[in-house]
C-alpha cells in the first residue's frame, strides 16, 4: 500500500505515513462495532467509550461522543485543521451530517398531529368530552355539492317539530353532513357582492364600510317596519287574498309601498350624511335596498319552512340570483334620484313634484311591479327576470356615468372658488 502524497510504502494497519506525515485512508475502513478502537484525535492512543478524557495527553473527547444508534462505522473525522493551542478540533462537515440527520429523523406531521390530539382532548375534558377532536371536513361537507330532491329540502325545514323529532335512541352520533346552508349563503352572498360592487364604485370614496353595514342592518329593519306600517293604508284584489296571484293593479300597489317605504329612509340617511353627490346617493340606496332584500328573504323563509308544499329550495335559489336586478338597485336608482333633486341642500318635500325625481322614482316602482306580476315570457319566468336586470342595470350605469361627470363638475366649482 502507498501514501496518496508521496508514494512511500505504508502498512495497511498504519494510520500516518512514517515519510511524510499524511493521514491514510483505507479501503477497508469497514469494520464491525466490536472491532472498532476510539482513539485519542490528538495522540492516538486508545481510549474508552465513555472516557471524556484521554489517559495519556489529556485532551477533551466530549464532542467526539457517538450516538448509541449511529454506527462507529459511519464516522470519520478529519484533523488536519487544527489551531495553535491545540483546544479546538475542526471536521470535514461529518458532524454537521449528523445533526441534519437527526432533525430529518424527527417527524413534524405526527409531532403536529398528537399536539392536536393532546390539545383537543384537555380542551374536550372541559366539556365532558374524553377524546380527542376526529374531524374529517372532506366527509363532513360532502354532500353540499350534490344534487337533493325536494323531499330532501322538506326534511331540513320541517325539523323541529313533534312528529319529525327523533327520540332519544335514534339520534345519531356521527358528524352531520349539511348541505342546506351552501345555497341560503350563495343566495345571500350575491346580495352582499352586488353592495360591494356599489362600495367600489364610489369614486369619492367619502363612505367607509363600516357606515354601509350599518346602514344595510339598520336602515334594511327600519326600511321594513315602514313598509309594514305603510301596507296598512292599501288593501288587494280578492285574486290576491283567495289565490295568491297579484293583478296589475296588485303589483304596482307593492311597488309604489315598498319603494316609498326604503325612499323614507334613504332620504333620512342622504340628509345625514349631507351629500350632493349621485355615486353616493346609489350606495347609500343600494345599502338599504339590500338590507330590505336580506331581511325580507329571511322572513319568506321563515314563512315558507312550515309548509312542506312549497319548494323552499326554489325560493331561495330564486331570491338570491335575483337579487342583482331588485331590491338593491331599485333603491339604488331611487337614491340617485334623491340626491339629484335635492342638489346642495336638504331633500324636502317640494322635492317630490321634482321631475328628475318622479322619473327615476316611478321607474323602480314600474321594474318593480312587473316583476312582482305574473307575467311571463315562458313558463319559468326566467326570461322576465334576466329582461329586467339588464333593463335596470342599464339605468344603473346610466347613473353612475351621470355621477362620474358630476366629479368634473364639482372639481371645475372648486377651481373656480
Amino acid at each position: 500500500m502507498k501514501c496518496g502524497k508521496c508514494g512511500s510504502i505504508v502498512s495497511e494497519k498504519d494510520n500516518f505515513c512514517n515519510s511524510c506525515g499524511h493521514q491514510l485512508v483505507h479501503n477497508n475502513k469497514k469494520q464491525s462495532d466490536e472491532n472498532f478502537v476510539n482513539q485519542c484525535p490528538k495522540c492516538k492512543s486508545e481510549v474508552g467509550k465513555q472516557d471524556k478524557f484521554c489517559m495519556s495527553c489529556g485532551q477533551s473527547l466530549e464532542q467526539n461522543q457517538i450516538k448509541d444508534n449511529v454506527s462507529n462505522s459511519e464516522i470519520a473525522y478529519d484533523f488536519e485543521k487544527i489551531d495553535k493551542n491545540d483546544s479546538k478540533i475542526y471536521t470535514d462537515g461529518t458532524a454537521k451530517s449528523l445533526e441534519k440527520k437527526s432533525v430529518d429523523e424527527i417527524d413534524l406531521k405526527s409531532e403536529a398531529k398528537n399536539l392536536f390530539n393532546n390539545t383537543t382532548k384537555s380542551i374536550g375534558k372541559l366539556a365532558g368530552s374524553e377524546e380527542s377532536l376526529k374531524l374529517n371536513l372532506k366527509d363532513m361537507f360532502s354532500e353540499v355539492f350534490k344534487s337533493h330532491t325536494k323531499d330532501e329540502s322538506d326534511e331540513v325545514f320541517i325539523a323541529g317539530t313533534k312528529s319529525t323529532t327523533p327520540d332519544l335512541n335514534e339520534v345519531s352520533q356521527e358528524w352531520g353532513k349539511p348541505w342546506v346552508f351552501s345555497r341560503v349563503f350563495l343566495a345571500f352572498s350575491i346580495t352582499f357582492a352586488a353592495l360591494f360592487f356599489f362600495f367600489e364604485s364610489n369614486a369619492f370614496k367619502n363612505i367607509s364600510l363600516f357606515e354601509v353595514l350599518k346602514m344595510f342592518f339598520i336602515g334594511g329593519v327600519f326600511s321594513l317596519i315602514s313598509t309594514m306600517i305603510l301596507y296598512q293604508f292599501i288593501s288587494f284584489s280578492d285574486d290576491y287574498y283567495l289565490f295568491g296571484t297579484m293583478t296589475v293593479t296588485d303589483a304596482i300597489l307593492v311597488g309604489l309601498v315598498e319603494e316609498t317605504g326604503k325612499a323614507l329612509i334613504i332620504i333620512y340617511f342622504i340628509n345625514k350624511y349631507k351629500t350632493n353627490k349621485i355615486l353616493n346617493g346609489l350606495l347609500i340606496g343600494g345599502a338599504i335596498g339590500a338590507g330590505f332584500a336580506v331581511f325580507e328573504s329571511a322572513g319568506y323563509i321563515l314563512e315558507f319552512s312550515s309548509d312542506v308544499e312549497n319548494e323552499m329550495i326554489h325560493m331561495v335559489f330564486l331570491r338570491g340570483w335575483t337579487a342583482i336586478g331588485g331590491h338593491l338597485v331599485w333603491s339604488a336608482i331611487v337614491g340617485a334620484a334623491i340626491v339629484i333633486a335635492k342638489e346642495d341642500k336638504n331633500f324636502v318635500f317640494s322635492n317630490v313634484i321634482d321631475k328628475r325625481f318622479l322619473f327615476f322614482y316611478f321607474t323602480s316602482i314600474i321594474l318593480h311591479a312587473i316583476w312582482d306580476t305574473s307575467f311571463s315570457f315562458e313558463e319559468t319566468g326566467i326570461l322576465k327576470y334576466i329582461v329586467l336586470i339588464v333593463i335596470v342595470w342599464t339605468f344603473i350605469f346610466i347613473l353612475m356615468k351621470a355621477g362620474l361627470d358630476q366629479v368634473n363638475v364639482l372639481q371645475n366649482k372648486v377651481k373656480e372658488s
